[in-house]
């Protein structure tokens, strides 16, 4: 039984929860059922349950409360929503807005039930990691459903228990420094600072100074002492980005500080004992770095005592869906934005994607959509134009745009603009619709930008 996945079945109705219960064990699952939701709430605080059928309307607390219940506590768990009415599309609308996996009407169809019950039974995130592991990854931000994510924590989680060195490698954008972050909080250290630093944006003389310190008058503009990052993090760990980007010289200054444990402050005489946990990252393949003479082998295999690959976005597109809805949440919370929901078109559309600035890329274009969008629902034609207004430009490699976030944005609007009207001849009215903006805004968007309709005539 233990094997089996488990139900839990919700609804007033004795009968009919006897009957699905009947129907499912016969399917090879174990059920529970309770008829009270206050009931069944508690009891998802103790017991493992693969899948939860909800019904709507219910006397003691509305079904759709108990889905908002189950999705905050327990995002992992996959709610069919099932109704007493005939199907009902608004209510099917708003219960796949709080995050039901899908939505039932009563008489139930036996195809239909067991067809909803496998395939959410199959989406749901399979439980390799322990409950500490899903606590850090919703801290931290890493939104998973795929197992390549999963056999990475895992590898997170024994390391962490430890005090070796630990070197990501990845392409620009996956995620490295979110699972240093993880490995942090997974360890003893989790209570102790957590300091991170871009080797790859400063200068040699900057960079020594960040991690290291100086006393005053050590250099122009040391008007005082500093303590270095190194100092700041003891007791921690310290995340060094991009360390493929160093010089050499650099690099053995670091490999002395890893050896010995000990910092000196530029232009200081005194050693300071440090004790610090090291977390490097890079996109580069050091290897080959090491053959050409830029980068130490002494000092990656101080560095590389465990080493993590994160693979790229497209290589587990399983994760974008969870993904976006995270990264859409976060932006409307962050941006102050009415609530948003891309449409199942949308969603495919966006997971179709190459993403090869990875998770950083998507979260820019989701970031930027749900400041355009209007309408509460983002469908597949506003992702489409604004995949094109954003890819049309170039294709190479992805490079960050490091503007601020509404100068991007006020760009991405223009080309979405734009395209549109391309699209319909400068027809505002056709435009505007494709896009889902009421035409006097469209209008308005149009001379902000200094667009005019007979340009695209």
């Amino acid at each position: 039984m233990a094997d089996k996945p488990t139900i839990l079945i919700v609804d007033d109705e004795e009968d009919f929860c006897q009957t699905v219960s009947d129907i499912l064990v016969h399917s090879g699952y174990h059920t529970v059922v309770r008829q009270n939701p206050v009931e069944a709430l508690e009891l998802m605080q103790v017991e493992n349950v693969d899948l939860v059928l909800l019904d709507i309307l219910m006397p003691q607390m509305d079904g759709r409360q108990v889905l908002t219940e189950i999705v905050q506590n327990h995002p992992e768990i996959p709610v069919i929503m099932i109704t007493g009415q005939a199907y009902n599309v608004p209510v099917a609308i708003e219960t796949a807005k709080k995050g039901s996996f899908s939505f039932l009407a009563k008489p139930i169809d036996l195809v239909q039930l067991r067809e909803s019950v496998k395939q959410a039974i199959d989406s749901k995130r399979p439980k390799i990691v322990s409950q500490s592991i899903e606590e850090v990854m919703k801290d931290v931000g890493i939104v998973s459903a795929s197992k390549a994510i999963e056999q990475i924590m895992g590898m997170a989680e024994k390391v962490a228990k430890t005090t070796v060195p630990v070197l990501i490698t990845g392409e620009s954008g996956v995620g490295k420094e979110v699972l240093a972050r993880a490995i942090h909080k997974l360890s003893l250290r989790r209570e102790k600072p957590f300091v991170s630093v871009d080797c790859g944006t400063l200068t040699e003389t900057l960079l020594e100074s960040e991690l290291f310190g100086h006393v005053k008058g050590s250099f122009t503009g040391a008007l005082t002492d500093k303590k270095g990052l190194f100092e700041i993090a003891d007791g921690g760990s310290i995340f060094l980005d991009e360390i493929g980007n160093t010089t050499v010289t650099f690099q053995q200054k670091l490999l002395n500080v890893l050896n010995n444990s000990k910092v000196r402050r530029v232009g200081d005489t005194q050693e300071r004992e440090v004790d610090v946990r090291v977390i490097s990252a890079t996109n580069k393949n050091l290897p080959e770095l090491i053959e050409g003479g830029e980068f130490r082998d002494d000092l990656y295999y101080r560095l590389n005592k465990y080493d993590i690959h994160v693979p790229p976005l497209r290589n587990r597109i399983e994760d974008v869906p969870p993904l976006v809805r995270h990264l859409l949440a976060k932006a409307c919370r962050e941006h102050a934005l009415q609530n948003h929901y891309f449409s199942p078109a949308a969603l495919d559309l966006l997971t179709k994607q190459e993403w090869r600035g990875n998770v950083r890329e998507l979260d820019s274009v989701v970031t930027k959509l749900a400041i355009f969008a209007e309408a509460e629902e983002i469908d597949v034609h506003t992702v489409a134009h604004a995949l094109k207004a954003e890819f049309q430009p170039q294709r190479g490699t992805y490079q960050i745009d490091r503007r601020p976030l509404m100068d991007q944005v006020e760009e991405f609007e223009k080309k979405l603009i734009t395209e549109a009207l391309k699209a319909n001849g400068g027809n505002q009215t056709r435009a505007a619709e494709q896009l889902g903006v009421e035409r006097t805004n469209f209008v308005k968007k149009m001379r902000k930008h200094n667009l005019n309709k007979e340009d695209f005539n």
